[in-house]
């Protein structure tokens, strides 16, 4: 029985010590506005204005012939702060996507940390699974970040996913680069292997607790998740407000009003890597 006990207190205790991880991050974090671009939001100052209208032109047909939204964010770093935390923090803060649909879609890019996150909205999970996110970062984008080449990296990446997008609303982009994905190998990258190793120990953590304590924390947790998710999307002090559509007014760009997000959210679906 003390066995079974000590090993209660360590389970609750590692679940615990997770869980408010996570929810101090989200509280602490001061997550950027978009800017009058919308599509691209470099904070980094690192792309060229060319780039920067060609994944403008890209977004905003997409937008236009389907209504999802994909955006990319550069970032300088995280701040120590996980990128996948960082990554559906702000697309849930931002909106992307319609609200009804969660058809969005965000590339974040942090280039001091070194690393980048593709986060799908749960209406592209199955159009965009997150193998495919990762062969597509892989094998068109992380060459170039390497080189310092981040807006050819971005472009090629952004473009492939539109694409994608498009296939699935049966419509074509007239400004695609129609790049090809190359076919997906059998190397596994050695960061994915280190990526999983938490969530293994997040799992053990979680069947320990179905065996010696029924669930309870796990149910518990999920709760909370709920509420804090339920309140988060629907505004409030410091949040994005309440009303129809939701997300951010017009934006202001070189091309006119772009409009704004739509509320959609994500259940964390995508992938991950660095370079």
């Amino acid at each position: 029985m003390n066995v079974i006990s000590k090993l209660k207190k360590i389970l609750l205790s590692s679940l615990l010590i997770i869980f408010s991880f996570s929810i101090s991050i989200s509280a602490q974090v001061n997550y950027p506005s978009p800017t009058n671009y919308k599509y691209i939001n470099d904070y980094s100052n690192i792309l060229n204005s060319n780039e920067i209208e060609t994944i403008v032109s890209l977004g905003k047909e997409l937008e236009d012939k389907t209504g999802a939204q994909s955006i990319v964010v550069i970032i300088d770093t995280t701040d120590n702060i996980p990128i996948e935390n960082y990554s559906i923090n702000l697309f849930r803060s931002w909106g992307i996507g319609q609200k009804a649909k969660d058809n969005g879609l965000l590339i974040l890019v942090a280039i001091k940390d070194r690393k980048w996150r593709v986060e799908v909205g749960r209406g592209l999970e199955g159009v965009i699974p997150d193998a495919l996110s990762n062969r597509v970062m892989e094998s068109l984008a992380t060459d170039d970040f390497k080189n310092d080449n981040y807006g050819s990296g971005i472009i090629k990446s952004y473009s492939t996913f539109n694409d994608l997008i498009a296939e699935e609303y049966g419509v074509t982009l007239s400004k695609s680069l129609n790049i090809e994905i190359p076919k997906e190998s059998n190397r596994q990258d050695s960061s994915n292997i280190f990526d999983a190793i938490p969530i293994g120990i997040i799992l053990v953590l979680l069947i320990l607790d179905i065996i010696f304590n029924r669930g309870r924390i796990i149910r518990t947790i999920f709760k909370v998740l709920f509420w804090s998710s339920f309140f988060g999307r629907r505004g409030g002090p410091g949040g994005r407000g309440s009303g129809g559509g939701g997300g951010f007014g017009g934006f202001g760009g070189s091309g006119g009003g772009f409009g704004g997000f739509g509320g959609g959210s994500s259940n964390g679906g995508g992938s991950s890597g660095s370079w």
